[in-house]
């Protein structure tokens, strides 16, 4: 029976005081300027390793894609206030851009409910501002032309969303210079999902409205949500039944393909129907040769102009004739920002896991920055990965991100040529085509019966980001989220396991000792766990509660006189000066008590750590061990050789008195 303490285990395997850097690379990528280029613009990667069996499904997935693109990307639009050719703008700048600084290979960019319910009330509210403010002032609009063909209250409204998606632009690419990708860990799974429950909810709810045919006062704020629907049942007697029966035979049609393309999804070899775009081009040409906009009054998205747009300053311009809209303008585009950035990364990570690649968190932050910077001087708002499109990007085969350069291809064909012929698009089928694609947010809340069993803070985050968001607006509901998840991991980190070990009978484990039969207590000793990292927020806690388990381990009856008290510092993963002082706190009292007191230390930075603050010249190198099986022979040994006044044994010095 042998063991070693720190110090000799140190000595005797050749410990390292300036240790090698594990993050270093290969020198030569780190300091060419090709390896420079290749981690700033990921497809020269991409190009360099393309193989000719990828085309195909690169080409499919790219045809597929725009599919949905198209139909979901004018929805997404409308659904921000904004005219529905925006969408498409989008669905090809955004891809085009991404595909150069992107390091995922199936994200599909562009238009996104979650972040267009987002900013549609900003806009609408923003563009009222400036528009006030223009009538005090007894001038017009100085702002630019998006297109010829929109009216000045479109173009008014596709400035400020421009002006929105560069400022989140601007945001994410400094956060990216910053070098805090790591800011996306922190919104968790269960935020993540409350929140865009409670933004489906409200997205739902605005699209009611397009496929009733109803208008009603918009509301924000809160209590908004609750608002809206005393409107629609205040004004449900003057539904426009025309509308309704196009809304309702969309929504059965999305049901039919959606079950048809379930049940032969092994026929169809996971290529969905598509069905939406079918719908779109179905319901224009029977709206168009019907004229249900003339003789019903049904609502359609009217003139699509063509062409590519121009660039144009209308962000810069907005934010700069208008010094009063910056605040607002940041308000909402730091929160949007956030999520398109939270989203996106959630999404590729997923992705990449399941396709077998890594990708870079801030390289991400600089794609989707350079993204919205760029795309909105083209008209386009904050963008951000959508999750459907995406996940159909990977199952129909696309491998690399050239899928979204072919998408773009046929977007662009959509913007020159078939743009004008969606004029006579009813709203209700866009409506419809959106509350369809929200179906697995909704679907979200079978879990909850599951996360309530399995952790009740998850539960908390998720029911209480939902409720927030469906009661304030969506901005109130993500920072309540975020705080409450911050709150979440500091009550956690403040209320740590505290357990004692034992040995489990016959091995060399320790476990529990509350939680399995066949364990042994060590006689005169008792093993403390302290399961979390010792710092200034849980410093007196720890001394509390292991003072309180020492204290009870002395009083119980039937148990030996406790000499020695072994704390595992193996969940520490790092210790601050606080933490410092309250382990010396915590020697000092087990030394007045007459106890010996040994430590665990695993992670060798903890180790310097506890060096520099002069702990281990304190206690004793003697007294610090690797593993809790080493410290536990060391008191057999000790307790051997008092028994037996000597030992044949001794490589190892024994446990000394400490300092």
């Amino acid at each position: 029976m042998s063991f070693c303490n720190q110090r000799d285990f140190d000595a005797e395997y050749g410990r390292r005081y300036e240790r090698i850097k594990d993050d270093k690379k290969d020198d030569a990528e780190q300091t060419s300027v090709l390896g420079q280029m290749l981690q700033f613009v990921p497809f020269v990667k991409t190009i360099v390793e393309y193989k000719t069996s990828y085309l195909t499904g690169d080409l499919i997935a790219g045809f597929t894609v725009t599919a949905l693109n198209v139909p979901q990307g004018m929805a997404f639009a409308a659904l921000a206030g904004l005219p529905p050719v925006i969408g498409i703008y989008m669905g090809f700048f955004a891809p085009l851009i991404y595909f150069f600084f992107g390091t995922s290979h199936h994200l599909s960019v562009g238009g996104f409910a979650p972040i267009s319910m987002m900013v549609v009330a900003s806009i609408s509210t923003i563009s009222q501002q400036i528009k006030d403010e223009e009538m005090e002032n007894l001038h017009n609009s100085t702002l630019s032309n998006v297109t010829d063909s929109l009216g000045s209250d479109d173009q008014l409204k596709i400035a400020v969303g421009s002006s929105i998606g560069l400022v989140s632009g601007i945001i994410l690419t400094i956060l990216g210079f910053m070098r805090l990708g790591f800011i996306g860990s922190y919104f968790s799974n269960s935020l993540i999902k409350g929140f865009t429950f409670g933004v489906a909810i409200q997205i739902a709810t605005t699209q009611v409205v397009k496929v009733l045919g109803i208008v009603i006062p918009g509301h924000s704020g809160a209590g908004s949500l609750l608002f809206s629907w005393l409107e629609i049942f205040k004004h449900i007697g003057h539904t426009n039944l025309c509308s309704l029966i196009i809304g309702v035979i969309t929504c059965l049609l999305l049901c039919l393909s959606q079950f048809l393309s379930d049940r032969y999804k092994t026929q169809l070899k996971g290529f969905p129907i598509p069905a939406e775009l079918s719908l779109v081009a179905v319901g224009t040409m029977i709206s168009h040769l019907a004229r249900l906009h003339e003789h019903f009054h049904v609502q359609v998205i009217g003139d699509v102009p063509a062409g590519v747009p121009l660039p144009n300053l209308d962000p810069i311009t907005t934010l700069l004739n208008h010094p009063s809209s910056i605040g607002p303008v940041f308000q909402i585009a730091v929160p949007a920002a956030l999520v398109s950035y939270a989203i996106s990364l959630a999404m590729a990570k997923l992705l990449a896991q399941k396709n077998g690649y890594a990708i870079e968190n801030n390289q991400e932050l600089f794609a989707l920055g350079l993204v919205d910077s760029i795309s909105a001087f083209f008209g386009c708002f904050t963008s951000a990965a959508s999750p459907p499109r995406s996940n159909l990007q990977s199952e129909v085969g696309g491998k690399t991100g050239l899928t979204s350069i072919f998408s773009c291809v046929l977007m662009l064909a959509v913007m020159i040529f078939a743009g004008p012929l969606m004029t006579s698009l009813p709203f209700s089928v866009l409506g419809v085509i959106v509350i369809f694609a929200l179906r697995a947010f909704f679907i979200q809340a079978r879990e909850l019966p599951k996360l309530f069993r399995q952790d009740k803070t998850d539960f908390s985050v998720w029911v209480i980001t939902a409720l927030m968001t469906v009661s304030t607006d969506l901005t109130y509901g993500l920072l309540s989220g975020i705080a409450l998840s911050l709150v979440s991991v500091l009550w956690r980190s403040q209320n740590p396991n505290v357990s004692e070990l034992g040995q489990i009978r016959g091995t060399d484990k320790y476990r529990d000792v509350s939680s399995y039969q066949k364990i042994d207590n060590i006689p005169n000793a008792m093993i403390i766990r302290f399961g979390m990292s010792l710092y200034f927020a849980n410093s007196e806690l720890f001394i509390s509660k292991v003072k309180k388990e020492i204290s009870d381990r002395s009083k119980s009856d039937g148990n030996p006189e406790l000499n020695y008290v072994i704390l595992d510092g193996g969940p520490f993963n790092f210790v601050d000066h606080s933490g410092a002082a309250a382990l010396s706190a915590l020697i000092q009292h087990c030394r007045l008590a007459n106890i010996k007191f040994i430590l665990v230390i695993s992670d060798l930075n903890v180790l310097e750590k506890l060096e520099r603050e002069n702990l281990v010249e304190t206690m004793g190198s003697e007294n610090i061990f690797p593993s809790v099986h080493d410290a536990t022979l060391s008191i057999q040994l000790a307790a051997g050789r008092e028994n037996k006044g000597k030992m044949k044994n001794e490589k190892f010095p024994l446990l000394s008195n400490q300092k």
